[in-house]
């Protein structure tokens, strides 16, 4: 019976998502699609220009800053005080952000941060700035600070709920009361104790999320800068322009970015399915 299960739910999810890349591999080589005209790789080939690798690179980096930036923020919490974090009523708290969809918090982030949203006019009221627009670029800006900070935001209540659930089932305050009593001090059962188990059992999680991140396209959309833009923003973009040209490139990216994405996901799966039964 679970084998039938399995089976079926493999079918379901599988089977529209290899249709998807199927059709979006033959549209990029030419051979389907209303600008088909014969396999063909030139499509493939303009994957190599610098607008695709900066692209990438930049997406790579956003996804990458908002992980560890969220991550370093949810151990810094439970580690510094554990007993505060398991408490029922902070622990109800953390799901309150979850309920913020990412469209929504990019906006609010946007008033915020903008040259002309309310952090901007606090600081000209107080005399820190000249006029708006001697505020820092924080948002649309080439770094994606704002678009880091949001997805931080976002995501380090869910990180902080696992590592509590971890925190527990790992028995750290007993572990930490045995490295203790062979006299480490308290920097030393972090560095060695917590930080190891903590990042060990998250460590799947936080990969998946830097996939998420890397093709996410709700926030980019609001906050991202013109150039570089964000894969996802760039290839709706390419696939949306008056240029029907490039329609066949965005198809190529997209298969790019959805292979990249499988072979992330079977790597963890291979690699982790053991020690997590799944």
């Amino acid at each position: 019976m679970r084998s039938l299960a399995i089976t079926v739910l493999i079918v379901l999810c599988g089977v529209p998502v290899a249709m998807s890349i199927g059709y979006a591999a033959l549209y990029s080589l030419g051979v389907v699609g209303m600008l088909g005209d014969g396999l063909t790789l030139s499509n493939w080939a303009q994957l190599l220009d610098g607008e695709f690798g900066r692209s990438i690179a930049y997406s790579a980096y956003v996804a990458g800053a908002s992980i560890v930036l969220a991550l370093s923020v949810a151990l810094a919490l439970l580690v510094s005080m554990p007993r505060v974090i398991e408490h029922p009523n902070v622990y109800r708290l953390l799901f309150i952000p979850l309920t913020l969809p990412p469209i929504v918090a990019a906006f609010v982030t946007y008033q915020l941060l903008s040259g002309g949203g309310l952090l901007s006019r606090i600081a000209w009221h107080l005399g820190l700035v000249a006029d708006a627009g001697a505020f820092p670029a924080l948002v649309n800006d080439p770094y994606g600070i704002s678009i880091i900070l949001t997805h931080t935001l976002l995501v380090f209540p869910f990180l902080l709920l696992v590592l509590v659930n971890l925190w527990r089932n790992e028995n750290l305050y007993e572990l930490a009361r045995v490295a203790s009593s062979l006299g480490a001090g308290r920097w030393q059962i972090i560095r060695r104790v917590h930080a190891p188990v903590l990042l060990r059992g998250i460590f799947p999680l936080a990969a998946l999320y830097f996939v998420f991140f890397l093709g996410a396209y709700d926030i980019p959309l609001v906050l991202d800068a013109s150039s570089p833009r964000m894969i996802s923003v760039l290839v709706l973009e390419k696939m949306q322009r008056y240029n029907l040209a490039d329609i066949p490139v965005a198809y190529a990216m997209a298969t790019w970015y959805a292979l990249l994405c499988l072979a992330t996901i079977g790597l963890l799966y291979t690699r982790f399915s053991r020690r997590y039964a799944l």
